[in-house]
């Protein structure tokens, strides 16, 4: 059995260490911070103007955050939104229940959406008049997504040193396949063999500054 412990990172918020893959799930320079410079203001904010309905994948809901954070921009975007999270090791309720994000700047009062995002590891959760979660309890390796579907993709996987299968060219291939030309997809990581990958799976490249604590990470558009 893998086992979670919570730690409190550098802005305060919380994050999971994952002693099976000996990482934590967000920076340990911030979790907050980390998810909204990478997903939010360097994915979400890019494709939100111009997309009416805004179809998303995340490769790892982990905690839940980026799609809290999600649900509040979009709060603001309002846009409905379709968000397909692939999540085989969904988190413990007294897990979910512990976690501060609903205590932090621009997150305060969501505890009842974010309570309900964990209520069903594997199915539909309408959060919102607009905002429909769909959970799949299984990886992106036996998800089989329709072609052509999303228009942002969250990859949030374990580094390629931890989950390496998941950092393969058939996953990358796989994944541009169920984007829309023009997609994009963003991830922390910035490798140069990740970048290599997405590449040859077809996506153009762009390394951007990081979060705090790291130097660069990346933002790929499928062509």
């Amino acid at each position: 059995m893998v086992n979670l412990e919570m730690t409190t990172t550098g802005d305060g918020s919380h994050t999971l260490f994952n002693s099976q893959t000996g990482e934590h799930y967000h920076s340990i320079h911030g979790a907050i911070q980390e998810s909204r410079h990478v997903f939010i203001n360097a994915g979400l904010k890019g494709i939100a103007p111009h997309s009416e309905m805004i179809h998303i994948l995340e490769i790892g809901l982990g905690t839940g955050l980026n799609c809290l954070l999600t649900f509040a921009e979009h709060q603001m975007l309002a846009k409905p939104v379709t968000y397909t999270a692939c999540e085989p090791f969904p988190i413990s309720k007294s897990l979910v229940d512990a976690l501060n994000y609903c205590r932090s700047e621009g997150l305060r009062g969501f505890e009842p959406v974010f309570s309900a995002m964990h209520e069903n590891p594997d199915g539909k959760i309408l959060l919102g008049n607009d905002f429909l979660l769909i959970r799949l309890l299984s990886g992106i390796e036996e998800t089989e997504p329709a072609e052509g579907s999303f228009d942002l993709v969250y990859f949030d996987a374990f580094s390629p040193e931890a989950q390496p299968e998941l950092w393969k060219p058939e996953i990358f291939s796989k994944i541009r396949r169920c984007m829309k030309p023009g997609g994009v997809l963003v991830t922390y990581c910035a490798k140069g063999l990740v970048r290599r990958t997405l590449q040859q799976a077809g996506f153009s490249t762009e390394r951007l500054p990081g979060p705090p604590g790291k130097r660069e990470m990346l933002r790929a558009t499928a062509i």
